[in-house]
């Protein structure tokens, strides 16, 4: 199943920004996370192939562990939905 881009809606989304909550292609993400120096520093999981586990974010809670992009993506969407996790 291919995600959508949630910048342009057309395009198949390549990468997902955890901070941004947002999966966006290619051109969607250069343009967002070109708009100031704060959002070029947003770390982007690859949607398109498995990434390797060194470039895996470090886990927002302890910021030590590696985390997934599962793992992001559920704690995100609990926090959105208003689950008080602590």
């Amino acid at each position: 199943m291919k995600i959508q881009c949630n910048g342009c809606e057309a395009a198949e989304a390549q990468v997902m920004c955890c901070a941004d909550e947002a999966a966006l292609c290619w051109a969607c993400d250069e343009r967002v996370h070109a708009a100031n120096k704060l959002a070029g520093k947003h770390q982007r999981v690859p949607l398109i192939a498995a990434p390797s586990p060194s470039r895996l974010p470090k886990c927002d809670i302890c910021q030590v562990k590696k985390t997934t992009f599962i793992a992001e993506l559920i704690f995100s969407l609990l926090l959105i939905w208003g689950f008080e996790l602590f």
